[in-house]
């Protein structure tokens, strides 16, 4: 019933507006204004209802446009961020390679006696975890077991095993290495041997040095070429302390090695020396003579 009469009443309403419009269109200007008038005043306010409504939808709309853009430009600058931080970390490795290759292949045109294999640091023996490194070149690029192995700065240590395609390297932080060592300084020379030490494994040691030795902090070390495995002439650090050593004759030098062991990620190893191997000068011993005569002894080698 409530339905029936609304629709009454709307259609009562349409039937009186249209017949005094047409009153008012009959009797002239004046009434049609009168009418238009009053028409107006009447659906003003359902005018204005409806304007707001429609407005509040579009503004609503304009206003969920405004975030889908927004949000949509917000990914995008993001996306374009971590594009362009992603490529400046990779510029950045790319210089840091190029510095270090660049350095490597200034050494190997200064070291000329040298022939060398570059290989990458692929892994760390965790046991040993400052004693030994893996590299990824093996007897297919012709790595052999105890070649020396160095980088542009200094020494690094010796093949100790090799396979195919990886080699483990024992570097001189290896208490059980054992390097043949000679100080550069020219009024010094001091030669003994330089060892990792359990104690300080980022410093080795050199050891057995007599106690009157002229060797003072500062003093940089070379190898001394005596053993057969590392060369002559490469680097291996600094002197930073001399300890004497307690109810003894002798004393021992603790060495800054010229590696910094922490960020080695590339080595060469050199597969082929020409620079000569020192001798140590053997004293010819003459026995004493045995019934009035002198034995002449067998000619001895030197080499170590």
């Amino acid at each position: 019933m409530g339905l029936f009469h609304k629709k009454t009443v709307i259609l009562l309403m349409a039937v009186v507006t249209v017949f005094l419009l047409a009153s008012s269109q009959a009797q002239g200007k004046y009434k049609f204004a009168f009418m238009e008038e009053f028409v107006t005043t009447v659906l003003a306010p359902v005018q204005n209802v409806a304007s707001n409504v429609a407005f509040s939808f579009r503004k609503v709309g304009l206003s969920t446009s405004e975030l889908m853009t927004a949000y949509r430009d917000n990914q995008a600058l993001k996306a374009e961020n971590e594009e362009i931080r992603q490529n400046t970390l990779n510029l950045t490795e790319v210089m840091a390679e190029n510095v270090r290759l660049r350095s490597m292949l200034d050494y190997k045109k200064a070291a000329s006696q040298f022939d060398f294999v570059t290989a990458t640091v692929v892994g760390r023996d965790q046991g040993t975890w400052n004693s030994t490194i893996i590299i990824n070149r093996g007897t297919a690029d012709g790595i052999a077991k105890d070649m020396p192995v160095v980088t542009a700065q200094g020494l690094v240590g010796s093949v100790v095993n090799v396979y195919s395609n990886v080699a483990k390297i024992h570097l001189v932080l290896d208490p059980r290495s054992a390097v043949g060592a000679l100080v550069q300084r020219p009024e010094s020379r001091v030669a003994a041997i330089v060892e990792g030490s359990s104690a300080t494994p980022m410093m080795p040691k050199m050891v057995n040095i007599a106690r009157d030795a002229d060797i003072i902090k500062s003093d940089k070390l070379i190898t001394s070429g005596f053993g057969g495995i590392y060369p002559k002439g490469i680097l291996i650090g600094e002197v930073v302390d001399i300890v004497n050593e307690e109810g003894g004759l002798l004393k021992y030098a603790s060495i800054k090695t010229a590696v910094d062991f922490d960020r080695l990620e590339e080595v060469m190893v050199i597969v082929r020396s020409r620079e000569p191997i020192p001798t140590l000068p053997s004293a010819a011993v003459t026995p004493p003579p045995i019934d009035g005569k002198t034995e002449i002894p067998a000619p001895q080698g030197a080499s170590r």
